[in-house]
């Protein structure tokens, strides 16, 4: 058979690569589920004061007290949200820029293994 005369080479450079990305891809999508579940807790905490809050409401006093303590809690959860993106642009850079990183250092340690595999076949 033609596969019988195949040299032997070694391909434990092949599997390095791919197993750093696959350590990278479950830690940085395990920390992104994390945080948007903690963040959906969060969300169901707050509905549920406020509707516990909204039905002690008596009188009017109280009523505008709650809305302008609503107003301020948006306004702070919107600058909260700003500077989240914000982080999360510069994580999503730093996860490709490792992942690049990653691609050229196996391309580099690959590289004398495709040659050495080239050579022996020819």
């Amino acid at each position: 058979m033609m596969f019988n005369n195949m040299p032997t080479t070694d391909f434990s450079a092949f599997g390095a690569p791919v197993q750093k990305l696959i350590e990278l891809n479950t830690a940085t999508f395990t920390k992104a589920f994390e945080l948007q579940k903690a963040t959906a807790e969060k969300q169901v905490a707050q509905a549920q004061a406020d509707f516990k809050a909204l039905s002690e409401i008596k009188d009017v006093e109280a009523l505008t007290s709650f809305f302008t303590a609503k107003t301020e809690e948006a306004k702070a959860n919107f600058e909260a949200l700003q500077t989240e993106a914000k982080a999360s642009v510069e994580s999503t850079q730093a996860y490709f820029a490792e992942v690049q990183a990653i691609l050229t250092e196996s391309k580099d340690a690959v590289a004398p293994a495709v040659k050495a595999l080239a050579k022996k076949t020819a």
